[in-house]
């Protein structure tokens, strides 16, 4: 009985190793996802003219003598707005890519197969 327990604490310690080979890179994931998040989902040429558009008629002090009315509004889109409407296909393949995959074989003309990589 003890032997099935060893061999389980064996395999899942293989698994664990190769899905999570250190605590850095789930760090690192977690960097590059924030970091992502501003970039997601970047604004269209019909969205950057709306911007100056409000930005422009905000500083027109003819209409608002007492300051620009839409700051609060130009803030919002450039910030929370921007990140509420990004893709999570996005994310999600920034995640596969951040993932390390074992390197693909090399199949030669006469059928055998080579191990890729380096080494």
């Amino acid at each position: 009985m003890s032997e099935k327990y060893d061999n389980a604490d064996k395999i899942q310690s293989v698994i664990n190793d190769d899905l999570f080979p250190n605590v850095q890179h789930v760090s690192d994931v977690k960097q590059v996802l924030a970091f992502m998040s501003d970039y997601a989902a970047p604004f269209s040429e019909d969205q950057v003219r709306a911007l100056l558009l409000l930005e422009d008629m905000g500083n027109n002090t003819r209409l608002h003598p007492n300051g620009n009315p839409y700051k609060t509004i130009i803030k919002q889109m450039k910030e929370e707005f921007k990140k509420s409407v990004a893709r999570p296909e996005t994310f999600l393949r920034t995640i596969e890519e951040l993932i390390p995959k074992p390197p693909k074989p090399v199949i030669m003309a006469d059928g055998r197969m080579v191990k890729g990589g380096r080494g």
